[in-house]
């Protein structure tokens, strides 16, 4: 597409954050003019004269004529391009009352163009637009981030009621939304009929992203989970007369021989933290160390390779700048870059076991915005024996640290007795639970743990089998 067809687009665009909309009608048919012929110059590769007839307009406080010097500062259509210089622009066009000017402003603090990135200022912006004739879009903008908890605390049901406002204006963007919901149970009670009604809605309008989702054949949540109490009244009986397998768990210094192979699981979980979406194998090896940063290698499912950089903090493993590329449920066709971003693990050992846990969040390049959260429990490998299957044997608790309830999610290969248990940091046994004989597949249980802040040792066995995790609750 050439320059001349790309600025028709961006003029014609309906809900473009970068539009230049119909002029208004000013008084001063001299300023009337002079909009006029910049708009036509803009069209005919004039845009050093279209930004000089701009500024003039501007200067005698015509806010359309701001908000368009704006657009060419960003683009650099004209003048040099300066998106610092760009808000100033805006900001003026939306003091003098142009309300499409705060589209750009939003936009501009979101994708952090000339500004820092604020999600608290998008919003903001937004609120003021909710109540302009621009309501449907800013509707739909304020439900994605409340869905997502950018700039506000997260919030499934509001994002819902500002989608389903935004829906009544046929926004195709709200009704996929509705659809994700309804398909997740996200804010409302899962329905798949209502799911897909608004997902061919949006998909009638032309979105793509839609039609793709009703070719999934089910929802991303993996499984809800059942509820377990743990109070440590069953710490106390003929079970716990069973030899103490834990001694006390202690935070070390990650100096201490971090080298090594560690392997296990990162799972992402949704928006809200409370339902788990993927899971994945994890390897994570450190080669080497240099000037107090280490340097190593991530493997994920065997496929996803990636060097990266980490600084050492006391009890921490703190990344540095790792990037690497990955799809996912809806970005399958082609591979985001994604930036590791506040990637602080936690070492404990217990039984001389070494342990690595941690909660991550990566960032969307292109979006620029973080992605879903993501946590990792891996335990270090003694030799290629004691390598842990996590296709065989997959066991995770999350999140983690944990205030009140915590998710315990392991597959099973076969029909099994499954019992829970919770030792203290003492390796005293808290509390123990008979979930009974189990199923083959995919387990999740919702365990609320009745005990005062601290590290324990979640143990999961299955017949004589046992897979053990960290847990801290804060």
């Amino acid at each position: 597409m050439n320059k001349l067809k790309i600025i028709v687009t961006i003029l014609l665009m309906p809900y473009s954050i970068f539009i230049i909309a119909q002029i208004p009608n000013p008084q001063d048919s001299v300023i009337m003019e002079k909009l006029q012929l910049a708009n036509s110059l803009l069209l005919s590769n004039g845009q050093e004269r279209a930004y000089q007839l701009y500024f003039e307009c501007a200067e005698v406080g015509n806010a359309y004529a701001m908000n368009a010097l704006g657009i060419l500062k960003q683009r650099g259509w004209g003048t040099e391009q300066d998106e610092t210089g760009s808000i100033e622009w805006f900001q003026n066009a939306a003091q003098a009352g142009y309300a499409k000017a705060y589209y750009n402003l939003f936009h501009a603090y979101a994708k952090a163009l000339g500004v820092e990135q604020n999600f608290e200022y998008v919003v903001n912006y937004l609120d003021t637009l909710h109540n302009t004739q621009h309501r449907s879009v800013a509707l739909m903008y304020l439900g994605y981030y409340y869905y997502k908890g950018f700039g506000v605390e997260q919030n499934y049901e509001t994002a819902v009621d500002y989608f389903l406002q935004s829906a009544e204006f046929d926004n195709a963007d709200a009704l996929y939304f509705l659809g994700l919901c309804y398909r997740n149970g996200y804010g409302v009670v899962p329905d798949e009929e209502i799911a897909i009604f608004y997902l061919n809605r949006a998909t009638q309008l032309g979105h793509y992203y839609s039609f793709e989702e009703l070719e999934e054949e089910s929802p991303e949540i993996i499984i809800e989970p059942k509820n377990i109490s743990m109070t440590g009244e069953n710490g106390e009986n003929e079970i716990s007369r069973i030899p103490q397998q834990y001694r006390q768990l202690e935070q070390i210094n990650l100096n201490n021989d971090i080298g090594g192979e560690y392997v296990g699981t990162i799972v992402m979980y949704d928006y809200s933290g409370k339902k788990i979406v993927k899971k994945s194998k994890l390897k994570i090896s450190f080669d080497d160390t240099s000037d107090g940063k280490i340097f190593g290698k991530w493997i994920e499912n065997d496929t996803l390779y990636t060097d990266f950089e980490a600084i050492l903090t006391e009890n921490a493993l703190q990344f540095i700048d790792t990037e690497y590329h990955r799809t996912e449920r809806y970005h399958k066709n082609y591979a985001r870059k994604w930036q590791f971003k506040n990637a602080i693990l936690e070492k404990t050992e217990t039984d001389s076991i070494s342990y690595l846990v941690g909660n991550i969040r990566q960032y969307d390049i292109k979006r620029k915005e973080p992605s879903k959260p993501l946590y990792i429990s891996l335990q270090k490998s003694k030799s290629e024996e004691t390598q842990l299957d996590t296709e065989k044997d997959f066991f995770i608790a999350y999140p983690n640290p944990f205030e009140n309830n915590i998710n315990v999610i392991f597959t099973l290969e076969k029909e099994i007795n499954v019992i829970i248990s919770v030792y203290e940091a003492t390796g005293k046994l808290f509390d123990r639970q008979s979930l009974g004989v189990l199923q083959t597949g995919q387990h999740n249980y919702l365990l609320a743990l009745s005990a005062p802040k601290g590290q324990y040792m979640l143990v999961v066995q299955t017949g004589d089998n046992k897979i053990s995790s960290l847990i801290i609750k804060k």
